[in-house]
């Protein structure tokens, strides 16, 4: 969808577009933040879905639902995508949900 409206080209990265309207915020030494701006995805979900253990950003089970239903729901996801989304959902349902993931 992103793609489709110019804001970030087929590898992720923001278009100048998207530079120019001021829709680029510089994540800086956030790591949570540099998580969101690398996968715009998640952006929309609050900080409070995540955190940051070792090297890595977790998130909570909240925000891996809503990224797997985002993908279930696009029309431009591809199948693949789809079976990644669904297992990931799958999982979920099976887990702690005060557990990081």
């Amino acid at each position: 969808m992103l793609v489709d409206e110019g804001m970030i080209d087929e590898l992720g990265n923001p278009t100048q577009q998207a530079i120019d309207k001021g829709l680029i915020e510089v994540a800086g030494n956030n790591p949570i933040e540099r998580f969101k701006a690398e996968n715009p995805l998640v952006a929309h979900i609050p900080d409070k879905h995540f955190k940051v253990q070792g090297n890595q950003v977790l998130m909570d089970c909240y925000a891996v639902r809503v990224t797997a239903t985002t993908i279930l729901n696009d029309p431009t996801a591809t199948q693949e995508q789809k079976e990644n989304a669904q297992s990931l959902l799958d999982k979920v349902k099976s887990l702690d949900h005060n557990e990081w993931h």
